[in-house]
């Protein structure tokens, strides 16, 4: 078997420069988990436990100092969006530029609002990038009962294209929708529960 498409652990991106205008204006990050940490830090806990060598949580107006602060108390980097009203694909050209001198082969792209992902379903995107890989997949997305969801496991091969992704009238999505993506199914409803409304949050919270 060649070497592992994931090379030696796996970088993140995180996304945390929302404001939470659905919830009412709140920092989705610090938001309490169910276990009782944030969810910036249920995320980071889950990435750590399936080898996790690196992360950048992309931050922004108005809640960035306090993410940011939190966000280096759990021993991540931070980069600050100046403009995260241009978009998500501004968040991630930052914080894909920001890896891309790390020594991972491959990166989750994990927006803060999908706290419940598992380390079991982490471990099968890791397997099938890895599976797939030799064959040329470069992304490894989640999907549950028919619904893709987050976070997609992402090799180097693309990380240059999201690290430029912000110029493009498609964003992140349009580099994602081209790369060679392998799907696989799990049966793990936190890869498609945001949090965007209360009811969310009481989902998730559930």
């Amino acid at each position: 078997m060649t070497e592992a498409a994931t090379g030696p652990g796996i970088a993140g991106v995180i996304l945390a420069a929302g404001a939470g205008q659905r919830l009412g204006g709140v920092a989705k990050a610090l938001l309490p988990h169910p276990a009782g940490s944030s969810y910036l830090a249920a995320i980071a806990a889950t990435a750590r436990a399936v080898g996790l060598v690196d992360a950048v949580v992309v931050v922004g107006a108005p809640f960035g100092d306090e993410v940011a602060a939190h966000a280096r108390q759990l021993g991540l980097r931070v980069r600050v969006n100046p403009a995260p009203e241009r978009g998500m694909a501004s968040s991630v050209a930052l914080g894909f530029a920001a890896i891309a001198g790390g020594p991972a082969a491959a990166a989750w792209l994990w927006p803060v609002d999908h706290p419940a992902v598992t380390a079991g379903t982490l471990r099968r995107l890791i397997a099938a990038l890895d599976d797939a890989g030799a064959r040329g997949a470069e992304v490894a997305r989640p999907r549950f009962r028919g619904t893709g969801g987050h976070p997609p496991l992402i090799a180097r091969a693309v990380w240059p294209a999201l690290a430029a992704c912000a110029d493009r009238a498609d964003g992140a999505r349009g580099v994602l929708r081209a790369a060679r993506v392998v799907t696989v199914e799990v049966d793990d409803p936190g890869v498609i529960h945001d949090v965007d409304t209360p009811a969310d949050r009481e989902a998730v919270a559930g």
